[in-house]
Parts: structure tokens; sequence; C-alpha cells
């Protein structure tokens, strides 16, 4: 019986991504990572759906008048201070604005700078889905980002691993990451090697990486580099 059609696929799924699944029950659910693309979509899908996020219904807005009755209510007035101790007060404060303003605009310009020289070389995806993350290289072969469609987060205990496998070589290690939607710093002896030929893959592995140095557990992104 397929894994996807189990009745507890859920259940399952939930008990992996907190680490309480065990055995040659979590080996076969690895196995099954690997052989059947619907469970592992599912894997993502929760992992998805229990990241963190921000609600509206939990914002509220005070009413207009509230300061004004907070400042009738508490005397506030009567600590307010003279207009012309506070000139040197509006003073500083429009020399900061104004700095921050310049350093807003430099730091725009750097960003635009260093997003135009990022090339797109890879598109990743599960076994027989859609692509859904993009590899793109800095020119100086220096810096690899990973955009994805949606942030992909690990479990407690795992970590996803970026690894670059040569044309006919053995997978290298490039990062250990907590989720797939990063940017990180190609190690100097692999630079120049993300080329035509070469692949790029992404496995889920224990928390800080494989112990062993190559890829232990099941492979849930991969692409070739064009």
């Amino acid at each position: 019986m397929k894994l996807a059609q189990h009745r507890h696929l859920d259940a399952l799924t939930g008990e992996y991504m907190l680490g309480t699944l065990r055995g040659g029950a979590r080996r076969r659910f690895e196995r099954a990572l690997r052989e059947e693309p619907t469970v592992a979509l599912r894997l993502r899908n929760l992992q998805r759906d229990f990241t963190p996020r921000y609600s509206q219904r939990i914002a509220a807005t005070p009413p207009p008048a509230g300061w004004k009755r907070l400042e009738r209510e508490l005397k506030l007035s009567q600590h307010r201070a003279p207009w012309y101790s506070r000139v040197v007060f509006l003073r500083a404060w429009a020399l900061g604005v104004t700095a921050a303003f310049v350093f807003g605009i430099a730091l725009l310009a750097l960003r635009a700078t260093t997003e135009t020289t990022l090339t797109p070389i890879a598109q990743l995806a599960l076994k027989g889905a859609p692509p859904s993350v993009t590899a793109a290289l800095s020119s100086d072969g220096a810096t690899l980002e990973l955009r994805a469609e949606r942030p992909i987060v690990a479990g407690p205990l795992r970590s996803y691993e970026v690894w670059l496998i040569p044309e006919g070589g053995a997978p290298i290690s490039l990062a250990v990451l907590g989720q797939i939607d990063a940017t990180l710093r190609i190690p100097a002896a692999q630079v120049g090697r993300l080329r035509p030929g070469a692949q790029l893959a992404i496995s889920v592995e224990p928390v800080g990486g494989s112990p062993t140095g190559a890829p232990t557990g099941p492979v849930i992104l991969s692409g070739a580099i064009s």
C-alpha cells in the first residue's frame, strides 16, 4: 500500500516534522518522500501552514480621541517643555531624519546594484512537479540566492542542505539552511564550479547538516545548471 493513500498520512507527516516518528516507521516515511511525490508535497504544505504568520485579526486601532483623553486625565500638559527648549530637539530630529533618508537611499542603491548582478542558473523542483525554487548566481560566482515561491521552513529537528553535484562527481555541500529562501556565500574552493553540466540539489538532514559529508535524507529539490 502506498503511503500517499494511507488514511493517517497527515498524522504521520506531523510526527515526522516533530521528530517523534522513529524506527522502521520513519525509514518507511523517508522512503516514501523519495518515491511518492504526493507525500513530499504534503510535508511541504504542512511546513508552510505551520510557519508563524502575522494576522490582521490581532491588530487594534485606538480611537482618535484616546490620546487627548489620556493627556487630560493624566494632566500631561504640565510636563510639556517650553517652546524654546523644543527648538534644539526639532533641529536634531531634522538632522537625524535627513541622515536616515540619505542612508536609506544609499542602501536601496546598493541593493539594486547587487540584485542586477544575480543571474538565474537553475530551476529546482520536486521530481514530477513544477519548479518552485530559482537559483541565481552573482557575477563573481561567490553568492548564490535561492528564491522560493514561498518560504519552505525546516522542522525543529531538521535542516536543509544545499549540494553541488559536478558532472560525474560526488555531491559537495554548499550550505546548511533553516529555510529554503536565502542568500548564501559559496565556499571559496567551489567558486567557479557552478557551471552547465552540474546540478544543484537540496536534501533534508539532521539539525546542523549531514553527519557523513554526503546526503543522508531525502532529496526534495533538484535541478540542472544551465
